[in-house]
């Protein structure tokens, strides 16, 4: 299948058999049932590389159809025999690293070197999940009154829909799919259009590992499907939970639609990350923080700072240390080049956005201490943007309202604790928060105060297989990873037993 790719790259797949542009349903690759199909473009060239299966609500509720009669089957089988599905499934995926790789490289943009990184962290969870499977069950209860006894047993809910993002388009179908069809459902995944044939790949090799007809379903569709695929996830009655990674706008529509039936969500949606840098803090260790937590993935997680805070007296040292720190760590060039770690903004509506905010900086007197202009890596594609740090922001400017989303740093300067707190809570977001202090003190007060679903003390990476991973306020519901993560996909059944 290597010839549905439209251009050359300098890689060669060694099974070309995992890129197919089919969607996958009831155990069958299939087109479009109206044969049409919409394109996949390259961040790094804007070159279109393939085209893809636009499915329809049709093809939605087959899809759907396919999860369900395949959940009747599926529901009974034993922790034992998906925990070694999942097993399967994700050495698979180690042993074709490379190839997914090279395809997480064409879609996201995502430099070669870095992409191999998000494959393990893909596998990182089915890890999890596999060795988390044998563990979960219910318990027994005293009963209060009368001679009772009570237990409680862990049932799967049914049909499961995951809709992905594009940010991390590997990592995202195993941390949403592995959880859910390790607790015993069937999944009909969704993938974000931008980058359909990661979720495809590791279809195949779900396929491959033994996985029945029907439990994991891929449906691709274009953005313009997405209304009516999306109707069908909320009205279908056969769907029990809907799991969605994306915008608040988005989120808040989906879940509104499900409460309409009582489908369980869970939602992770935006983030507006404070990273507050206190006078106590150790500069070099900050400096470091904020290289993984604004400028990984060129600032394109949902996690990543957004907003930063950073005390007066150390702020005009912390932004020169921060700019000697990100132009020795970050290398930019061809995404196939082993030595590139920094790749492209995912399309030109990315590059824009920054654009409008780093001018709305500037006219409010804000001074750019690194990048700031695309004049220098745009010889590398159209849509890449160096690492930019900015001095002298404040408040009132655009970035704070609006999540960037891109490779820049905006510095606010801040003069008390409160003041420092207070600044990060003014927003509707509550995902992830990040400060650096060396006061025990205050790494307790802080961490208590923030309003954020997942804090990072004196680290800037904060997402992990056996974390609990969501937010709070507009950026969500429920939890994924961790302990948490198939307690969201289940039901608790409680018995009672008269003696």
């Amino acid at each position: 299948m290597a010839e549905i790719l439209f251009k050359s790259i300098p890689y060669t797949f060694k099974d070309p058999s995992l890129l197919d542009t089919r969607a996958f349903i009831g155990g069958q690759w299939v087109p479009a049932s109206s044969g049409e199909t919409f394109p996949v473009y390259d961040p790094s060239d804007n070159a279109n590389i393939w085209d893809v299966a636009d499915l329809n609500c049709d093809d939605t509720r087959r899809a759907i159809e396919a999860a369900q009669t395949a959940f009747k089957t599926y529901r009974k089988t034993s922790h034992r025999e998906r925990r070694w599905l999942i097993r399967r499934w994700a050495d698979l995926i180690k042993a074709n690293a490379d190839d997914l790789a090279a395809i997480c490289t064409l879609e996201l943009g995502k430099p070669f070197k870095e992409s191999l990184v998000t494959v393990k962290y893909g596998c990182d969870f089915l890890d999890w999940f596999e060795s988390a499977i044998e563990r979960h069950y219910g318990e027994t209860i005293p009963a209060a009154k009368g001679d009772n006894r009570i237990f409680t047993i862990r049932q799967p809910q049914g049909v499961v829909v995951a809709i992905t993002p594009w940010n991390s388009p590997i990592a995202m179908v195993t941390r949403k799919v592995g959880a859910a069809i390790a607790a015993g459902n069937t999944v009909v995944c969704k993938p974000a259009p931008e980058t359909p044939l990661c979720a495809i790949a590791v279809a195949k090799l779900f396929e491959r590992a033994g996985g029945p007809a029907g439990v994991l379903n891929i449906l691709t569709a274009s953005a313009a499907r997405a209304p009516e695929v999306g109707r069908e996830f909320t009205d279908n009655k056969q769907v029990r939970h809907l799991s969605f990674t994306g915008s608040t706008a988005i989120g808040r529509y989906l879940h509104a639609e499900c409460a309409k039936s009582f489908k369980k969500t869970s939602m992770e949606l935006g983030g507006n990350a404070p990273f507050i840098v206190f006078g106590d803090a150790d500069l070099a260790k900050a400096a470091e923080g904020v290289i993984a937590s604004k400028f990984r993935s060129s600032g394109q997680t949902c996690v990543c700072a957004n907003r930063m805070f950073v005390h007066a007296s150390v702020i005009d040292a912390f932004a020169g240390l921060l700019s000697q720190k990100v132009q020795e760590t970050f290398h930019i060039g061809s995404v196939w080049d082993p030595k590139c770690n920094f790749g492209p903004l995912y399309s030109p509506k990315a590059f824009e956005k920054i654009n409008a905010q780093i001018q709305d900086a500037r006219d409010g007197g804000a001074t750019i201490v690194l990048g700031g202009s695309a004049a220098s890596t745009t010889k590398y594609g159209p849509n890449f943007f160096p690492p930019t740090i900015i001095k002298g922001a404040r408040p009132e400017m655009l970035f704070m309202k609006q999540e960037t989303f891109g490779p820049v740093a905006f510095l606010v300067p801040f003069d008390t604790d409160q003041e420092a707190i207070n600044l990060a809570n003014n927003t509707d977001s509550g995902l992830a928060a990040y400060f650096y202090t060396e006061d025990i003190s205050r790494v307790w007060r802080v961490s208590e105060e923030l309003e954020a679903g997942m804090v990072g003390v004196r680290v800037g990476l904060i997402s992990a297989c056996e974390q609990p991973f969501g937010g709070i306020k507009d950026s969500g519901t429920g939890r994924e990873g961790g302990k948490d993560a198939l307690d969201e996909y289940t039901e608790v059944k409680s018995v009672t037993v008269g003696v």
